[in-house]
């Protein structure tokens, strides 16, 4: 079954990219040579685990500046924001094993590794088990479990679960709810191998930009320089375009001067959006293609990688996509990128992949749920309309910010304290 499926990943395209090093067949820089330390080894499954990963990364080099650190992922995306975020941090960069004893013996065989991290809620049994039995400290990081992937763990997979938390040193996460959770998949004697932490991505560098920096932005973007403007960030499904268009369109009635900016999570979806965007009587242009634009762009589709977290530098309201159906692993994208930026932020009903960072932004009143299509028109065009509070948000969003930062260095620390083999080798954090 499981050969099967990855039949099924090659054939459709999804595991086609790195399939040499998903067989085991490692990329010597990530191997470990005789007679050298063990590594540490961090796994990320695509674009935002990269994102929240990064900051522990961070930390782990400032702690151990002369441990070798290798980092796997298993999407493309993720593969793409590694080599942009991570490859000067870490020693090497590659796609994660398929989950066959015989293949993760080899990979295991050929890294060594003193530590395995896991970001978030990405566990692999047959991975974790031959770890766990040659000696090495497997962490969770910036761990997460949904009330609904609780109730079908429990419902059809709890035996599996905890035999792979059997597996695991200790299990660091975001909130309480998500340690409660854990816990009950756990021996009640292993209570206290479970953390709440906070998350790692309050520490990812996003450096708020001037006002200077903000017209040249705009500028390099083709947009107006005034010009009130809606940015909508990783949009997962046409669906969810359509209620970001029919919003847009709405608040265009009562601002005529306001400018429309997509970006879809998969960059591949840009011709689609773009088909889309015509049919409602808007003029989008790529970014890939702005160098051909003559005059101001009013509608742009931001088709590149890497590039969003500063965008919504330049916008006046945000929108966080995968919120409204349908929606990926539960729903939810990373809102903290455009409130490092003080911005107002809106989002759907399906959110429960960043539902700690939600209940933070409403608590704070810099984020703002729709319930529907209409409460998200409604909410863009009260936040429009209203200045003054869009400058209060932008002092709140900061504070918020800067009151969760620091929560990637308890992580490093408490890996460095899981993993026996990393304890003697500490340098001097920066």
């Amino acid at each position: 079954m499981i050969l099967l499926w990855q039949l099924y990943r090659y054939l459709s395209g999804k595991s086609r990219p790195g399939w040499r090093e998903r067989w085991g067949n490692l990329p010597a820089v990530v191997k470990t040579p005789e007679g050298a330390e063990a590594p540490i080894w961090v796994h990320a499954v695509s674009a935002g685990e990269v994102v929240a990963a990064v900051p522990i990364l961070k930390e782990l080099r400032a702690a151990l500046p002369s441990r070798r650190i290798v980092l796997s992922v298993t999407t493309p995306a993720g593969r793409e924001m590694a080599d942009q975020q991570a490859i000067t941090i870490v020693d090497g960069i590659f796609y994660s094993p398929f989950d066959l004893p015989f293949i993760v013996s080899k990979a295991v065989s050929a890294i060594r590794p003193a530590a395995f991290v896991s970001l978030e809620s990405e566990m692999w049994p047959n991975l974790l088990h031959t770890l766990h039995a040659r000696g090495c400290s497997n962490v969770i990081v910036n761990g997460r479990m949904s009330e609904r992937s609780h109730r079908r763990i429990n419902k059809f997979a709890r035996p599996v679960f905890v035999w792979m938390l059997s597996n695991i040193s200790c299990v660091l996460v975001q909130g309480d709810a998500d340690a409660a959770r854990f816990r009950t998949l756990m021996a009640p004697a292993r209570a206290d191998d479970v953390s709440v932490l906070g998350n790692s991505k309050f520490d990812q560098t996003i450096t708020p930009v001037t006002t200077e920096e903000r017209a040249a932005l705009r500028l390099a973007l083709h947009l107006p320089a005034t010009d009130l403007l809606f940015l909508a960030g990783s949009t997962r499904s046409p669906e969810e375009e359509d209620v970001v268009l029919g919003a847009y369109l709405a608040a265009l009635k009562q601002f005529p001067d306001l400018c429309l900016m997509v970006a879809p999570r998969q960059i591949d979806r840009a011709s689609e959006l773009e088909a889309a965007m015509l049919k409602h009587g808007l003029q989008p242009v790529r970014k890939t293609q702005i160098a051909n634009s003559t005059g101001a762009v009013r509608h742009l589709i931001l088709d590149t990688m890497g590039e969003l977290a500063n965008s919504y530098a330049v916008c006046d309201i945000s929108f966080v996509g995968n919120s409204f159906e349908p929606v990926v692993k539960g729903g939810g994208q990373n809102l903290l990128q455009p409130l490092a930026h003080g911005k107002p932020v809106l989002f759907g009903p399906r959110v429960a992949t960043i539902r700690s960072e939600v209940a933070l932004a409403k608590e704070c009143g810099v984020g703002f749920q729709a319930q529907s299509p209409e409460e998200l028109a409604g909410e863009l065009i009260r936040l429009l309309g209203d200045f003054d509070l869009r400058m209060h948000i932008a002092v709140e969003a900061l504070k918020l910010i800067e009151s969760n930062r620091g929560v990637s260095r308890r992580y490093a620390e408490a890996v460095i304290g899981a993993a026996p083999l990393l304890a003697g080798s500490r340098g001097s954090a920066s």
